[in-house]
């Protein structure tokens, strides 16, 4: 059996786009959806109405995704456990292609993909958030094993969350990078394969598009204040951060333009609004990061 967990909040615009996408996968065994959803507009009523074949469980307040991907856990039975956004649309042979490298690597605990652009190719602003977000995921990245893939896109054998238990809501949204930091200092591997491909939906209002990279920034500080990873140091230390922070935009800025330009420069030449955007986003972020900086640090809980 292989699990497919889904978390939702308000996900009426693209729910049945990613329910269907799952439903016709090019993959003959068999296989549950399970959907963790928390929305307060039509998702529960398009999901009991159009797919009753998909397990629903729905929580009575708004729900964070590490909660809800939890709770899919705790409902599936399956041998591997995939997991994808109620934004996204997997590619026909997402699944096969997922369940053949687990096969081929039994040793490796985590397989996932990239991500590709999903919405309307003219929307500036939904490409900004594209680049901001999936810089280190774009389709010409070579495969390979590495450090984190978002969980939109990602599959664990199922013994991994036995021996590291779930993710931490208090980090969203990146409680799964922590996750899968916890899950490499275990000594476990991740393997990406470009040719694992999603389309993500992106926000496309600036007001959406800035006060997520400043939500992004300030959880980005504030898991670095926890983890050694690269940042750390300007995180954990005011005055540091006080002399080099501002510079922290340039380098990110620096950093994805170089990225843009060797996997995938067509951005670069056919949508140059979106990094106009994109620039406007990195600042939002600086400020979201400064805000976490001089925030008290979160609490971890490595349980949950």
């Amino acid at each position: 059996m292989i699990s497919v967990i889904l978390p939702s909040y308000n996900s009426e615009g693209t729910i049945a786009q990613t329910l269907d996408a799952l439903l016709q996968q090019n993959f003959e065994e068999e296989y549950e959806i399970i959907l963790c959803d928390s929305s307060r507009d039509r998702t529960p009523e398009i999901v009991r109405s159009r797919y009753p074949m998909v397990k629903y469980h729905h929580f009575a307040q708004k729900t964070d995704p590490g909660t809800a991907r939890n709770k899919g856990v705790e409902m599936s039975s399956g041998e591997l456990i995939l997991f994808i956004d109620s934004d996204c649309q997997a590619e026909p042979d997402w699944m096969a292609r997922m369940v053949a490298l687990h096969r081929e690597n039994p040793d490796v605990a985590a397989i996932g993909g990239c991500t590709v652009n999903g919405n309307d190719p003219e929307d500036d602003v939904a490409w900004a958030g594209y680049i901001a977000e999936f810089r280190e995921f774009f389709p010409g990245r070579p495969g390979g094993f590495v450090d984190h893939i978002p969980t939109m896109n990602i599959s664990y054998k199922r013994w991994v969350f036995d021996e590291l238990g779930g993710f931490d809501p208090h980090f969203y949204p990146q409680e799964d990078l922590k996750f899968n930091f916890y899950l490499r200092q275990a000594g476990h591997r991740i393997l990406f394969d470009p040719a694992i491909r999603v389309h993500h939906t992106h926000r496309s209002t600036y007001r959406a598009f800035l006060g997520h990279q400043e939500r992004i920034g300030k959880i980005n500080s504030q898991v670095l204040k926890l983890l050694p990873l690269s940042g750390a140091g300007l995180a954990r230390n005011k005055g540091l951060f006080m002399l080099l922070g501002p510079f922290l935009p340039f380098v990110k800025l620096t950093r994805t333009f170089f990225a843009l330009l060797t996997q995938y420069p067509s951005i670069l030449f056919k949508h140059p609004g979106s990094w106009m955007a994109f620039t406007i986003g990195v600042f939002y972020w600086f400020k979201g990061f400064a805000g976490g900086v001089f925030s008290p640090p979160l609490m971890e809980n490595k349980g949950e």
